[in-house]
């Protein structure tokens, strides 16, 4: 089930933009079907969320008496994507990232990702104001929301990612280099606007590349904008590769998983009991290939 919070989030990030104010009288389920196949290749949690969503909003409308029928009664789930691998950065990516992070002018981006584990939308949402560098900690407190080209504030997507995050000594330094007044954003356009999606993937692709973890993409002939680098770069690495880094990390560290939970803003503490189990087993796995490597040295001895 999921929270108000979540359903909100998705009505303006999704349906909002979709079928602005049209009257629900006129929306018929094969628009409503249209839109949910529009998430096909989504991940199962995404397509849940959007058609939750939907029937909260329909089936609720039916019931008070707006509407004569509910047409989300019988959506269609379309297809998932497959479940893309969690895993931290490798070694060679940490270097890599840790180099763009300090040398390339968008770096901070990869700074702030790589050292509070923030959802991509808490990141563009920090402003200067958020950050206590007395008691080295940030206020998580806001999201931004892509609504078709523009950002905008939004809630956050969940009642656990309002929290405290400490700051290391080494994004510390960085953010005190180009500190700008409390009320403006970390990440902003030339307006002071939060960054649109557009220009954040461009940044991201550009980041990507500087650090070795992107490759060059085949682009047809004939291609609409073949030289937008969006076309040309596909980076490994999502925003969500540097949130999983980070809790192993604090795994690595033996940061209790109810602390943790806290710090990334978990609302389920089996969310984060998961990847803590997940990055053990891991362990163990190289743990064994090692004692083979050991037993198999003592036998050539």
């Amino acid at each position: 089930m999921y929270s108000s919070t979540s359903i909100k989030s998705c009505f303006i990030k999704h349906l909002l933009p979709a079928f602005g104010l049209m009257n629900m009288k006129a929306i018929d389920a094969t628009q409503l079907q249209e839109f949910v196949n529009g998430f096909s290749g989504s991940s199962k949690s995404q397509i849940t969320l959007v058609i939750g969503t939907l029937r909260a909003i329909f089936s609720t409308a039916y019931a008070e008496g707006y509407i004569d029928r509910d047409p989300s009664a019988a959506l269609i789930r379309p297809k998932a994507s497959r479940k893309e691998e969690r895993r931290p950065l490798t070694p060679e990516e940490t270097r890599n990232v840790l180099a763009v992070a300090e040398n390339h002018p968008d770096g901070l981006i990869v700074a702030v990702l790589y050292y509070l584990g923030l959802r991509r939308g808490e990141a563009l949402g920090l402003k200067w104001g958020d950050f206590d560098f007395e008691e080295d900690q940030v206020h998580i407190e806001r999201d931004i929301d892509f609504a078709g080209p523009t950002a905008q504030e939004g809630e956050l997507k969940t009642e656990a990612a309002d929290r405290y995050v400490p700051i290391p000594p080494e994004l510390k330094t960085m953010l005190l280099k180009v500190k700008g007044k409390p009320g403006e954003y970390v990440f902003h356009n030339d307006k002071g606007c939060p960054l649109s999606q557009a220009t954040f993937k461009r940044k991201w692709c550009q980041l990507m590349l500087a650090a070795d973890c992107a490759d060059w993409r085949e682009v047809p002939k004939g291609t609409n904008r073949s030289g937008d680098i969006l076309k040309q770069i596909k980076p490994r690495l999502t925003p969500h590769f540097f949130r999983h880094n980070y809790v192993t990390m604090l795994y690595e560290s033996g940061v209790d998983p109810l602390i943790a939970m806290k710090i990334v803003g978990h609302t389920d503490y089996q969310t984060t009991a998961n990847i803590y189990t997940h990055v053990r087993d891991e362990m163990l796995k190289k743990a064994t290939v090692n004692m083979n490597e050991v037993f198999q040295q003592r036998k050539e001895d």
